[in-house]
């Protein structure tokens, strides 16, 4: 920088030398210096040469008497560098002490260490050195907006990295009220909200994330679809429920997946009433094999209307599997065995599964068909496992049960 400068000057001297020398060709002028006995007599341009001249030597005097420093300067800048690099590489490769030991020889006693100290920060922290790494961090925190800034969303990065959620959050609270669109502070703070369950929270943040473009469409609705499920699973009670339900976005309500737990829900909290209309709503809406199996639910207390309501679905999905095993547990809850049975035998023709064999066990083992029952048990865990299910012995499966 300095030496262009002193270019453009000399390049401008010499301009205006050029420009000038026509009026001094005709008259040069005369200046005259007494000092103490000595008299000095001579023309503009010699005095306007001597100036210069005497500029320059002393530049190149002052150049000289900081060769030494500037040249020790650099080579400390050269090794701090190499150390930077070498602590990059290192933090790179995971070889956390050599990195910190690096870095911390890199750093430059003319300031610009705040993206040395951090990487050290980390460096420390992939040793488990809480009181380094606090250190490294202040250090970093050399003043500045930006700097702060920067110092406590590593920190937060740090934090949430060792699973101090806690602790991270207050952080990345304030960040986001400084940072309303930064992608880094929204991304980490709505992870922070989803692994402390602050569901209301996470809510409340997603149009930021929208707008920021912090995530896909399909994510976003994922991510709604998720708080949506994880509030209804936190409910306690029947109303509870009712009044989480109540309070989710309509499109959230004709999620199958979110369907699918409040269905869950409230039968284990002993409403399985309160899920029957909202899941005959969604398969009448969307057919779900998911939802049908929840729909035949053996110990909900209105059976008779599920199974009427399943024989009309019948007529429509005659050849469906799952609406089958669903009428047969509707049907063994209800005590019809001859039907239970001739449903769940053809759950399982049209598709083979853990769940129908289950089932089928069951109803053999109360019926006394013990070998049957075992055999239905044992393809339900070889499905579980991934392998194929064995012929029934002696082709008992299409046997019909003696009426009852």
């Amino acid at each position: 920088m300095r030496r262009s400068v002193l270019f453009l000057v000399l390049l401008a001297l010499l301009l205006l030398t050029a420009a000038l020398a026509p009026l001094f060709r005709d008259d040069p002028g005369q200046v005259q210096i007494h000092f103490l006995d000595w008299t000095l007599e001579t023309s503009v341009p010699v005095v306007l040469l001597a100036i210069a001249v005497a500029w320059l030597a002393a530049q190149v005097l002052v150049w000289i008497w900081r060769l030494p420093a500037d040249t020790a300067r650099r080579v400390r800048e050269q090794r701090s560098l190499a150390q930077l690099e070498k602590g990059l590489l290192a933090l790179t490769e995971g070889d956390w002490g050599a990195a910190e030991r690096a870095l911390q020889k890199s750093a430059s006693a003319h300031g610009k260490n705040t993206a040395r100290y951090l990487a050290a920060a980390q460096a420390a922290d992939g040793q488990q050195a809480t009181d380094r790494r606090e250190y490294y961090l202040e250090q970093a925190n050399t003043g500045g907006t930006r700097k702060r800034f920067l110092v406590e969303l590593t920190r937060a990065r740090m934090l949430m990295a060792n699973g101090a959620r806690a602790e991270a959050l207050p952080i990345l609270e304030d960040l986001h009220q400084r940072r309303r669109r930064h992608p880094q502070v929204l991304e980490l703070l709505a992870r922070c909200y989803r692994e402390l369950g602050a569901w209301d929270a996470l809510q409340a943040l997603v149009p930021a994330l929208r707008r920021s473009e912090v995530l896909e469409e399909s994510e976003l609705e994922d991510l709604q679809v998720e708080v949506a499920r994880s509030r209804l699973r936190d409910s306690d009670g029947g109303g509870a429920l009712e009044a989480a339900w109540k309070q989710l976005p309509r499109a959230m309500r004709a999620e199958v997946p979110v369907v699918e737990v409040f269905a869950e829900q409230a039968g284990k909290l002993g409403r399985s009433e309160l899920a029957e209309p909202i899941l005959r709503a969604a398969l009448n809406r969307h057919w779900s094999p998911a939802l049908v199996l929840l729909y035949g639910d053996p110990g909900a207390d209105d059976l008779k209307r599920r199974l009427k309501q399943c024989d009309k679905w019948l007529q429509q999905y005659p050849d469906d599997a799952g609406l089958h095993l669903a009428l047969g547990r509707l049907c063994a809850g209800d005590e019809l065995w001859g039907k239970a049975r001739e449903h769940l035998i053809r759950s399982l023709e049209l598709e083979a599964s853990s769940a129908g064999y289950d089932s089928l066990g069951q109803l053999l083992e109360r019926q006394g068909e013990l070998e049957l029952a075992m055999a239905c048990f044992r393809n339900a865990l070889r499905l579980n496992q991934g392998k194929p299910p064995v012929p029934l012995p002696g082709d008992h499966a299409r046997l019909v049960s003696p009426e009852t």
